[in-house]
């Protein structure tokens, strides 16, 4: 992904990947998804997946935080009480600081009725669940760096990058060495730095442009 706005933040939380949960309460089945998602049109189908997945499923309910420099929100009890199920989903997204995520938690009632607390209590466990499956990481904004490299240079060159914690991806032997170097935003001017003092001056990489990369898994 080549973004580069200024407006966009260095790092942010994120959903690693897709997670489901499961859970019964009193009858009542949940069945909870978290998704990462970039954009509103993406929650559609996702809503309808689910409901053509659980047809006999009387509430979608769902909440979403999208967009990293000024996040949208919203969510929907879909007929539950107001605030007792897209409100608590809502709020376990932003008390994680996530965006560009999506929860869905999908109710198959079971004959009894749970009252306020207890749909609060059963969806924020759905949710809370399907995010921990997902697992929530921390991305980090960084420049995709290209090196044309001798090969005289390259033996040295490798071992200093990953030293460095810089280990190159997309590497390319032609006539000479071909690679990319991921860095992030407050590293990069260093990192280039080295790479002049390492090669003389002779190395020049290519910027080409910006994308997040997860960095670290942060723990519930």
């Amino acid at each position: 992904m080549d973004d580069r706005s200024e407006n966009l933040p260095d790092s942010y939380n994120g959903l690693l990947r897709r997670g489901e949960s499961e859970i019964k309460v009193r009858g009542s089945r949940f069945f909870g998804l978290a998704v990462p998602v970039r954009a509103e049109c993406e929650v559609d189908g996702y809503l309808r997946e689910h409901g053509e997945r659980y047809p006999d499923a009387g509430h979608h309910v769902y909440a979403y935080r999208i967009g990293k420099a000024v996040s949208r929100e919203r969510y929907s009890d879909d007929g539950e009480p107001a605030k007792t199920a897209g409100m608590p989903l809502l709020s376990l997204l932003s008390g994680r600081g996530l965006v560009d995520t999506l929860v869905i938690v999908t109710r198959i009632f079971g004959g009894t009725l749970l009252g306020k607390g207890g749909l609060v209590r059963a969806y924020s466990e759905a949710g809370r669940r399907a995010i921990r499956a997902a697992k929530v990481a921390r991305y980090v904004r960084g420049h995709d760096l290209v090196l044309r490299v001798p090969y005289a240079l390259w033996g040295t060159l490798e071992y200093g990058l990953h030293e460095r914690g810089h280990a190159p991806i997309d590497v390319e032997y032609l006539d000479h060495v071909r690679a990319t170097v991921w860095s992030s935003c407050h590293e990069k001017e260093d990192l280039e730095e080295w790479l002049a003092e390492m090669s003389g001056g002779t190395l020049h990489p290519c910027d080409r442009g910006t994308r997040y990369v997860a960095r670290k898994v942060i723990e519930e």
